[in-house]
């Protein structure tokens, strides 16, 4: 009956934020990860998170269950834990049961991993896990998110490749309010018409590709993020709604 209620070592570590599947080997082999004081090898080694004890040098680690949702943001909402008195929070937004994670005195207090802006729409992560928030919005992830951009202007064939270029060496992006300027990572940008296109960043500055467009004289008119790494946003879910995700989608986001 024991193995009814066991997780694999690797899946526990991915869906907490404490390392991405293809570090697990070497995390197991540079570090003194224990359960019930006896070190373990082996990624596949079954944990039982009612029972077993797990550290890592030492360091205790909380097996209790976590929460990971995908919401597909409305536009018009704020990820701001309160409503500001103009847009609902995104919060206002997750199923019931979820409810009480969401209160300040929750022990498991939930929040989203990263924001979006206002008029922004598409995929959106809730968890409970701090660690695993940490790590997928640490830029030393190198982790992906793509987006659906439409632009106020059309772009003729040339500029287009120019801006295509221009977006995979990184370029100069001028301060905007209270944000300093800075140079761009390296990013993708495929185009589907003249004036849409998906763009594939690695960082996520204060609205990043809104910035980025404004510096090579374009005007975002709609933006929608449509994956984080591999992981692509449910299409089935309407705006608002949101689902819990599985051990293989969560590792999908650090591909």
């Amino acid at each position: 009956m024991d193995g009814l209620f066991k997780e694999r070592l690797d899946t526990v570590f991915i869906r907490r934020g404490i390392s991405t599947h293809r570090r697990v080997r070497r995390l197991l082999q540079k570090h003194n990860v224990c359960v019930n004081g006896t070190r373990v090898l082996e990624s596949g080694f079954g944990l039982n998170l009612a029972t077993d004890e797990l550290s890592i040098d030492g360091i205790k680690k909380n097996l209790a269950p976590d929460i990971y949702l995908m919401m597909n943001k409305k536009s018009g909402t704020i990820c701001s834990t309160k409503d500001d008195g103009l847009y609902k929070t995104v919060y206002s937004f997750i199923p019931q049961k979820y409810f009480y994670y969401a209160k300040e005195n929750s022990l498991q207090k939930i929040h989203t991993v990263g924001r979006l802006d206002t008029d922004t729409e598409g995929l959106l992560i809730f968890t409970t896990n701090g660690d695993f928030s940490h790590s997928l919005a640490n830029p030393l992830f190198h982790v992906k998110k793509t987006y659906y951009v439409e632009l106020e202007k059309s772009e003729p064939e040339e500029q287009r490749k120019f801006l295509e270029k221009k977006f995979s060496e990184g370029f100069f992006i001028p301060p905007e309010k209270n944000e300093r300027e800075f140079i761009s990572r390296p990013a993708i940008l495929e185009w589907n018409s003249a004036n849409s296109c998906r763009l594939t960043i690695t960082e996520g500055k204060f609205h990043q590709v809104k910035r980025m467009f404004s510096a090579q004289g374009n005007k975002v008119i709609f933006l929608k993020r449509i994956s984080i790494g591999s992981l692509a946003l449910d299409e089935k879910l309407a705006p608002g709604d949101s689902r819990e995700l599985s051990s293989e989608e969560l590792s999908l986001l650090f591909k």
